[in-house]
């Protein structure tokens, strides 16, 4: 599971949301007392990726979704696919509001990609050569696009699309930069991401736009 989604659960919790969290079967939490916390709010759903039956059960109840695969925990080649089927889930039960977390980079901020990052990912498509997978994933950047263009695509969707710069530890400061206009290179929390994600959820952030968000302030 991804660090972005770990603070995503942990803070809509405290803030007192009920949660369903779709893990792998092999996942472990980041903190073992979060059953035994919120046994009331949360619901944790333990299944691969492409088990349909359990994205009607991870969304039945929902207001909204937020989705933010980690390419690091999951596989880039299986976004594109997971989006189909939550999408289908999604419309199956009149679930309209999605948060969508992707990176710098993608879709049209691709001006967006650092040096440093770009050297992160190319690393990582190295990784993926050597397994052998480079012709499924030629990049990593490329699955993160197509994603967003699933959400773009679907009418009844009510998306925000966040576009984080590097990613890092730290904790939610709330001193970050939302914008619609792309921010350069920087860095930002998995603990912020998450923050800025649940402020879309709460607030309504601006439906059908993307967000740059980093703690910078060099702006297009």
């Amino acid at each position: 599971m991804g660090a972005v989604a770990q603070h995503a659960v942990v803070q809509a919790l405290e803030a007192g949301h009920f949660v369903s969290w779709m893990v792998n079967p092999t996942d472990h939490l980041p903190d073992p007392c979060l059953e035994t916390d919120f046994p009331q709010v949360l619901c944790i759903i333990r299944s691969p990726w492409d088990n349909s039956e359990k994205y009607d059960e991870l969304v039945a109840e929902c207001d909204a979704v937020l989705v933010a695969l980690d390419f690091n925990h999951t596989r880039p080649e299986q976004f594109v696919p997971i989006q189909h089927i939550l999408q289908k889930s999604m419309r199956k039960h009149n679930v309209q509001r999605v948060i969508l977390v992707t990176m710098h980079g993608s879709a049209e901020s691709s001006r967006q990609l650092d040096w440093e990052l770009w050297a992160k990912l190319n690393i990582n498509q190295v990784f993926y050569v050597a397994l052998g997978t480079m012709a499924p994933c030629w990049s990593i950047v490329s699955q993160y696009s197509a994603q967003e263009q699933i959400v773009k695509n679907a009418e009844s969707l009510k998306y925000t699309i966040l576009r984080p710069a590097a990613v890092t530890d730290g904790p939610a400061t709330g001193t970050y930069l939302a914008s619609p206009s792309h921010i350069f290179g920087g860095y930002i929390s998995a603990a912020d991401v998450a923050d800025c994600a649940l402020k879309a959820l709460d607030h309504d952030m601006d439906v059908s736009q993307a967000f740059s968000i980093a703690y910078s302030s060099r702006v297009a």
